[in-house]
């Protein structure tokens, strides 16, 4: 039996199954960012806490300047995970089960199942699945259910949460943060969080090899649509080139949706495999989520994802096209 839960708070049956459950397994999104990872490092901290056997797992690679979080190294990412049998799983800020990665299986063959996310695209694929689409980050959704379990954020999961929230609200600034997130903000300072500390961590310091994927990947910037949509793009080659690893690239879209007279713009690397990664990127009124899912991927209104499977060239020329004509089809309903 499958439960869809689309509303602000936690049901009580999502409480009482993580209650009465004595082994969890957390899970994150392949290619885990920081609202994934906060998350589910938040979320794993509080069960180990209730005395619960945790493992926790990402398919992927911890991000260079995400390595400082709490509980960050009893992370499995070894994708050689065993079956157990009765033991919860839980989906945290997974669109949908193939974002699982090397995990999807596990997840799937799992008796008990839920899924915690903020993806308005989510299909729900658990048991039972708690998607709020309005919520800026799963870590809010995370930061309820500590509240509803009765939880006492601790300084480490006030880190956590602070990391996840404030990576996928573009430090507040996206159309997404509203006043929930500010009285999240006021808890977990009253949870010892040193944001002075950590917000010049995640958003002014700077990577050697961030700075030089920029001086490698600035150049390739593209304008099109008259400048209302902008691209840049990094081939594999030049990730080798540089010595950086493909998934040091958090940011990089930045620098195409800020361009002043862009709407809507674009990020697209290649990875090792030769898959070609996009990040989507628009200011209101425009909307990529939907273009994501037209290519496989999914997202939220302003920031989405998807993947292509073609030379980086073939897969950029496609991705402006279908931008443009997105663009002005939604240009036509206003």
């Amino acid at each position: 039996m499958t439960t869809q839960m689309r509303n602000d708070l936690p049901a009580q049956e999502l409480l009482s199954t993580l209650n009465n459950a004595d082994s969890v397994l957390l899970l994150g999104h392949v290619a885990p960012d920081g609202d994934a990872l906060g998350s589910v490092l938040a979320l794993g901290d509080y069960l180990i806490s209730k005395g619960k056997k945790v493992r926790m797992a990402v398919d992927g690679v911890v991000p260079e300047n995400l390595l400082f979080l709490p509980r960050v190294k009893e992370l499995l990412l070894s994708c050689e995970l065993e079956y157990i049998q009765g033991e919860l799983a839980v989906a945290v800020d997974t669109a949908d089960e193939g974002r699982l990665g090397c995990y999807k299986d596990i997840f799937l063959r799992a008796e008990k199942k839920l899924v915690i996310d903020h993806h308005g695209t989510n299909p729900g694929f658990g048991n039972i699945n708690w998607v709020d689409g309005k919520s800026p980050a799963a870590a809010v959704l995370v930061w309820r259910l500590l509240n509803a379990l009765g939880a006492e954020i601790t300084r480490d999961q006030a880190l956590c949460l602070y990391t996840a929230l404030s990576t996928d609200t573009g430090n507040f600034i996206y159309e997404s943060v509203n006043g929930e997130c500010f009285r999240m903000m006021g808890q977990l300072m009253e949870a010892g969080l040193e944001l002075a500390q950590y917000s010049r961590i995640l958003f002014r310091q700077k990577r050697e090899g961030f700075v030089r994927l920029l001086a490698e990947t600035l150049p390739t910037l593209q304008l099109v649509d008259e400048g209302r949509i902008a691209s840049l793009s990094t081939s594999q080659a030049s990730f080798n080139k540089i010595g950086v690893p493909d998934n040091e690239t958090d940011g990089v879209v930045d620098y195409a949706i800020d361009l002043k007279g862009v709407g809507m713009a674009f990020y697209a690397h290649e990875k090792a495999n030769g898959d070609i990664k996009f990040s989507l990127r628009s200011l209101p009124p425009y909307r990529v989520d939907r273009l994501a899912v037209s290519f496989g991927g999914g997202g939220h209104a302003q920031a989405a994802g998807c993947t292509m499977h073609c030379p980086l060239t073939e897969a950029v020329d496609l991705m402006q096209a279908a931008m443009i004509k997105s663009r002005k089809e939604q240009d036509e309903l206003k």
